[in-house]
């Protein structure tokens, strides 16, 4: 993430999410997407933005996560039957 501040002028805030796939939505077109994530791997990319935001103490310390609630897409915090309440744990966990 450091290469934002070589690049850009104005401030980098850190963003984190789950899971990201679109595709459901297109009938042709099968756009990017993102799969795989776990709550650990979640944890690890919250600790990531968060080393970031604390390096940078100039700054507001503002990381976005997407998202609550974006079953269509698989991305979401809410607790789920496979996971259960493991990404909101790793929320508690990096930054409680």
């Amino acid at each position: 993430m450091g290469e934002f501040d070589k690049d850009f002028s104005s401030p980098y805030f850190p963003h984190v999410s789950i899971d990201w796939d679109p595709s459901p939505r297109f009938e042709v077109a099968t756009p990017e997407h993102l799969t795989g994530v776990t709550p650990e791997k979640f944890e690890g990319f919250l600790r990531v933005a968060k080393e970031y935001v604390d390096a940078h103490p100039d700054q507001p310390p503002l990381i976005t996560i997407n998202s609550w609630n974006e079953w269509s897409e698989g991305s979401y915090l809410e607790p789920d039957a496979e996971f259960g309440y493991g990404y909101l744990k790793a929320i508690k966990k990096v930054f409680k």
